[in-house]
């Protein structure tokens, strides 16, 4: 009788396709989690984007407005579509986040083993960054998706025979990218990289004419309102490139380290500290390591220039470090795989070695895993500075419109509830005349109330400090 093989197993064949399977539920699980757990409600960078996105018109569109175009278009369609809602200004986000996760799988496929691709999609979405960015309906997700699927179609231009596919693919994201804050240096490190790396040089001589011409034809007509708009405004290039107002390095260098590696780093988007974790750290420098060491391949010479360029960025503006997230998890995933490619190599044909020196891989991953996990949570349970990011105002607001449709708010409220008026049937009013009326706090404060209104009932938040959100005043 046949002694039967782990090979041979249906489970084995199709381990990577399980292991995929089970990936995108675990996504689905973690959204859900993250949702549940975080704060309820809009970040100030959320309802700002809502704001943004609802107002964004082709007719503005030489103008500052042209900042993250394609993803106000994206929001404001959901906003069009359902309504202004806590789902529909996150939609956006969540649907990008899974385009940038598959992107994720595509990219570390292409560069590392299925095995170690496997564990970096793991990585990927279980860091408390993707967490919070994966739900967060503000454009920063775009930080993920672009470098990663740019990097992908990038390195699928090298290895495929047909090129033209990837070309289109690369050039329109490429494009796409430069609306973004920051996206410019994923263009500025690949083209460092083509003039530095022999091959890559030698392989750009080499492609055909017609195929280059595609670049220079997509390109160009992308970005050609950007340019215009830019020329109209030379202050958009600075919100592009990441300018700050002031520009103090010793500061600005304790900023970063605060943010990358602190506890305790204040907050004012949401995002909490640290990015990179003690296991994490250890995994970074064994992938700074060994990419150095390689540094005659193509993707060590991107990888380098690229984290270089970053963290300048980041050392004049400390409060874009969310878009190192990218090369830290590549370098995370370089060093696990070289560590699992250094054992083996080592132990070729024991399996008893190969077995033991997984272990301790094993358990970096378990607690990089668990630390991110546990970061999340109790940051976004008990971090005061966090949980006073979130405002719960929409939400409250809706569950008080059984009682009216009138609502008055403050000045600087009204920008964003116009949305909702535009978008339901509620009305955004600035005197007394109704007999029932729903007032913000803030409005309250601000406003002289009729003595013929009396408050008939208070709309609250679960926050302990300034829970009264909204007042029902009904004229008696």
């Amino acid at each position: 009788m046949k002694k039967a093989r782990i090979n041979d197993l249906w489970f084995y064949k199709y381990r990577y396709q399980i292991g995929y399977c089970g990936l995108f539920i675990s996504y689905i699980v973690i959204i859900l989690y993250t949702i549940l757990v975080a704060p309820r409600g809009l970040t100030a960078s959320e309802i700002n984007s809502a704001y943004e996105s609802s107002q964004f018109s082709f007719a503005n569109l030489f103008s500052a407005d042209i900042v993250n175009a394609p993803y106000k278009l994206f929001q404001g369609l959901s906003i069009s579509l359902f309504g202004l809602s806590t789902f529909s200004i996150k939609l956006p986000s969540l649907i990008i986040s899974a385009l940038a996760l598959f992107g994720i799988i595509k990219l570390t496929n292409k560069w590392f083993s299925p095995g170690i691709a496997t564990l970096a999609s793991v990585i990927a979405i279980a860091s408390s960054q993707f967490f919070f960015l994966a739900q967060n309906g503000s454009p920063e997700i775009l930080y993920i998706l672009y470098p990663v699927l740019i990097l992908y179609f990038g390195a699928t231009f090298i290895s495929a025979k047909n090129k033209i596919p990837s070309i289109i693919a690369f050039s329109t994201l490429l494009g796409l990218s430069l609306y973004t804050p920051l996206g410019v240096y994923i263009l500025l490190a690949m083209i460092l990289t083509i003039f530095a790396h022999p091959h890559l040089r030698f392989l750009i001589k080499k492609t055909a004419k017609k195929q280059s011409a595609l670049v220079f034809i997509i390109l160009p007509l992308l970005i050609a309102p950007l340019l215009i708009a830019i020329f109209r405004d030379f202050n958009i290039a600075k919100e592009l490139i990441g300018i700050p107002n002031s520009l103090n390095i010793f500061d600005n260098a304790k900023d970063l380290f605060s943010h990358l590696f602190s506890f305790s780093s204040p907050s004012d988007n949401g995002i909490l500290s640290p990015i990179i974790n003690s296991t994490s750290l250890i995994l970074i420098g064994v992938g700074l390591f060994f990419t150095l060491s390689s540094r005659y391949t193509s993707r060590s010479y991107l990888i380098n220039i690229w984290s270089l360029i970053l963290f300048s960025v980041c050392l004049i503006n400390p409060n874009s470090a969310t878009i190192l997230f990218t090369p830290i998890l590549i370098l995370t995933v370089s060093g696990l795989q070289s560590l699992v490619h250094t054992w083996y190599t080592l132990f070729p044909k024991n399996p008893y070695a190969r077995v033991t020196g997984l272990l301790p891989v094993v358990v970096l991953v378990v607690s990089l895993l668990f630390t991110s996990f546990e970061n999340f949570r109790l940051n976004y349970t008990y971090s005061p500075t966090i949980l006073t990011n979130f405002s719960q105002d929409l939400e409250i607001l809706k569950s008080g419109l059984s009682e009216t449709q009138t609502v008055l708010v403050s000045e600087t409220e009204s920008k964003f509830y116009k949305i909702l008026e535009n978008n339901s049937d509620i009305k955004i009013v600035d005197e007394f005349k109704d007999d029932k009326i729903l007032i913000s706090n803030a409005a309250y404060s601000d406003s002289k109330i009729p003595k013929n209104y009396k408050i008939k009932h208070i709309y609250i938040s679960s926050k302990k400090d300034q829970a009264d959100r909204f007042y029902l005043l009904e004229r008696s």
